[in-house]
């Protein structure tokens, strides 16, 4: 390795990134260390492109340049050419599949940024979607603080029946500007704070069930609405979410006990165990809805997975708010409320299964429904980081001011937005194709 090959690595970095094709987007670091191309859950790069085998091709970094070295019969192309070994550099190009893919040079980075623009980096590419690119958070949310009247809310939340569905051609499939779920969690939180009040002033045991209920439900239901929102496609009405909300809460709480039953992995893993055996019973109660050929997009997966860890959020809080009333008194149940309510702003539940019902619904597509797709490498890579995310929540360890929490909300965030874009992007190539003219028989 050269001299100015290392110090350009060391101080830029290369990068592969796909800039066409079924893996547009995805981004992976090159190092001296052999990463694997393909579709088997244990590769580096793992493609979409169903033209991509199992394993494809190693790369290897040398110096500056990019050692490909194919694995399957099935070549990689460079410059047009099938080839089962090439040396590249920055610039140049690589065909895997139906994917081009480029090597460049990533900008020098210092500090905190450059390090999380990497994780981030990392993170969407394990979960094999697109970082999001053209994100802005004050235009998303600029339509919060905009007075609407009571008739334009109703007839917001008047979708998803036959008549109320937009055609394909209708959907507005740029990034939605959600702004309900600000009034939704504003009315909840006036009513708990009425509930704290009214315990202060005359601490009547009646009011405990009203207090326990407003204050679990008040930010995991104003985060569902911000779903219920984004899925631009409007084919789920507010009665649909509600009725999952409480069968898919209530389903997925007994499936997970009758797991840590079985499996007594609490025992030995301790609260960490919840992340796999809560998530698996969150996973399998989707499967209540995944057979429905109506909900067929990415974002309809989103919006029903948060459904569904909604009712476990909101079911189980109201839960650990009973036993700190019970054991500790109003305090405690008022503490847990609060804790509970402000963290899952950066997590949880809602934001995870959310996630799960995204990739499950991503792998089935406009497909029925089979049991392979629970297998499939697409889902089970969110669903496992997913369980990751969990099990760290509640392990022991901590990090000064909720940095843990803050991490993980962050990790979770930017995967939520990057399925967001590929639900976009899905509906906007499916209006594409609606619209492309029918190619006329052919002259007898």
């Amino acid at each position: 390795m050269s001299t100015v090959g290392q110090e350009r690595s060391a101080l830029a970095g290369l990068f592969l990134t796909c800039i066409s094709g079924p893996d547009q987007g995805k981004r992976i670091a090159l190092s001296a260390e052999r990463l694997l191309v393909g579709r088997a859950s244990d590769c580096n790069l793992l493609s979409d492109d169903t033209e991509v085998p199992e394993y494809y091709a190693s790369l290897t970094l040398e110096g500056d340049r990019l050692q490909i070295r194919a694995l399957s019969t099935t070549l990689p192309f460079v410059d047009g050419h099938p080839v089962t070994e090439a040396t590249l550099t920055p610039g140049q190009q690589v065909r895997f599949g139906r994917s081009i893919w480029q090597v460049g040079v990533a900008q020098p980075g210092q500090g905190v940024l450059a390090f999380v623009n990497r994780l981030g980096d990392q993170l969407t590419m394990v979960a094999g979607v697109e970082k999001p690119r053209d994100w802005n958070a004050r235009e998303m949310f600029s339509d919060v603080v905009k007075h609407r009247t009571d008739d334009e809310i109703e007839d917001y939340f008047t979708v998803g029946t036959s008549q109320t569905t937009p055609p394909l051609a209708a959907i507005d499939a740029r990034w939605p500007k959600p702004w309900v779920f600000g009034r939704v969690f504003t009315l909840s939180l006036i009513l708990y704070l009425g509930f704290v009040a009214a315990w202060n002033e005359f601490e009547n045991l009646y009011l405990i069930p009203g207090l326990i209920m407003t204050g679990s439900v008040a930010i995991p239901f104003s985060l569902l609405i911000l779903f219920f929102e984004v899925n631009v496609p409007r084919n789920i009405s507010l009665y649909q979410v509600i009725k999952l909300l409480l069968v898919g809460g209530l389903l997925s709480i007994v499936v997970s006990l009758f797991g840590f039953r079985w499996t007594g992995l609490d025992s030995w893993l301790g609260a960490a165990s919840a992340g796999i055996i809560e998530e698996t019973g969150k996973a399998l109660a989707l499967v209540l809805v995944v057979r429905r050929p109506k909900f067929r997009w990415t974002l309809n997966g989103l919006l029903l997975g948060a459904t569904i860890g909604t009712g476990f959020a909101v079911f189980e809080s109201a839960g650990y708010a009973l036993a700190a009333a019970l054991s500790d008194g109003s305090d405690a149940m008022r503490d847990v409320i609060v804790k509970r309510g402000l963290l899952s702003v950066l997590g949880g539940h809602v934001v995870w299964t959310g996630l799960v019902g995204a990739a499950l619904w991503r792998v089935r597509g406009d497909r029925p429904f089979q049991r392979e797709m629970l297998t499939d490498p697409r889902f089970l890579r969110v669903f496992g980081l997913c369980v990751v995310m969990h099990m760290v929540w509640n392990a022991p360890l901590s990090i000064p001011f909720y940095g843990k929490f803050v991490l993980l909300g962050c990790a979770a965030w930017l995967l939520v937005l990057a399925f967001i874009q590929d639900g976009l992007k899905q509906v906007r190539e499916a209006q594409a194709a609606e619209a492309a003219p029918t190619p006329s028989p052919a002259a007898a």
